[in-house]
């Protein structure tokens, strides 16, 4: 059974085109009546949850024509957070700084398997997390996140970075590398 990755590039809060393409696609990639999302904003701090929650909430009910959409925040009790990506169709990962995003994922014994047969989303931050290596915008420098895709990503890419993208790509091992410019997104199954 294949996982699905969506990985946006950042700015999933704009209002735009692409940006309705983007929740559409999640939406639609769920064979069911009923779509259950657990939202996870770990990646900010946690005074911005509850914020990006209601943001993320409207822009999901602004695409799902004839589905029910059955949103949930996710907690940082370890155990709670298992469960809760267990009964989800779609794992929504937020992006943000000054967070403990990496930290939390990792302590998901078998996240790996747990993912399995879902739909696994990623924006900027929660896209470069669950890849191998990406370019952090913020430092600047090559980074590495936890592996769940073995694949090299530039979130936020502008072809004035064609620089950096060249070193991400030859970086430390041959694997496939992506560019995903702000508002835009890909579609990986693995």
């Amino acid at each position: 059974m294949n996982t699905k990755f969506i990985l946006h590039g950042g700015s999933a809060d704009r209002k735009s085109n692409d940006n309705k393409k983007f929740f559409r696609a999640i939406i639609n990639s769920v064979d069911s009546n009923v779509v259950k999302i657990l939202c996870i904003y770990f990646a900010r701090p946690e005074q911005r949850w509850e914020e990006s929650f209601s943001e993320d909430t409207l822009a999901f009910l602004s695409v799902k024509e004839d589905k029910k959409i059955d949103l949930k925040m996710a907690k940082l009790e370890t155990e709670e957070l298992i469960k809760d990506i267990k009964n989800a169709d779609v794992i929504f990962i937020s992006g943000g700084m000054k967070g403990c995003l990496k930290e939390k994922l990792l302590e998901v014994v078998d996240f790996r398997e747990i993912i399995e047969g879902k739909v696994v989303v990623g924006i900027s931050a929660g896209t470069n997390i669950l890849c191998k290596y990406y370019y952090s915008n913020v430092t600047k420098k090559i980074r590495e996140g936890i592996d769940i895709l073995s694949v090299k990503i530039f979130c936020h890419y502008e072809e004035s970075m064609l620089d950096e993208l060249r070193k991400l790509e030859e970086y430390n091992e041959d694997l496939p590398a992506y560019n995903v410019p702000e508002e835009k997104f890909i579609i990986l199954e693995f």
